[in-house]
């Protein structure tokens, strides 16, 4: 439950550290692309979007997907 009393934590500074990208290739094949901090592609990820592309998979559950393996 929460305490309606105390004034809580303050969040308008807070920023949360990048560790990687989700890249818009623009390529139909390979619509997203997962990057490491230091902007090499990540290879399990990609097989794994190959695979889901495979299934007939839209570009659209990539991006969600690649932005959730980010969070």
């Amino acid at each position: 439950m929460l305490d309606r009393s105390s004034p809580g934590r303050d969040l308008t500074s807070f920023t949360l550290p990048e560790f990687g990208q989700l890249l818009a290739t623009g390529d139909a094949w390979e619509p997203y692309q997962l990057l490491d901090r230091h902007g090499l592609r990540i290879e399990p990820v990609a097989v794994y979007f190959k695979d889901l592309l495979a299934a007939d998979t839209p570009a659209t559950t990539l991006r969600s997907y690649g932005n959730d393996l980010l969070r």
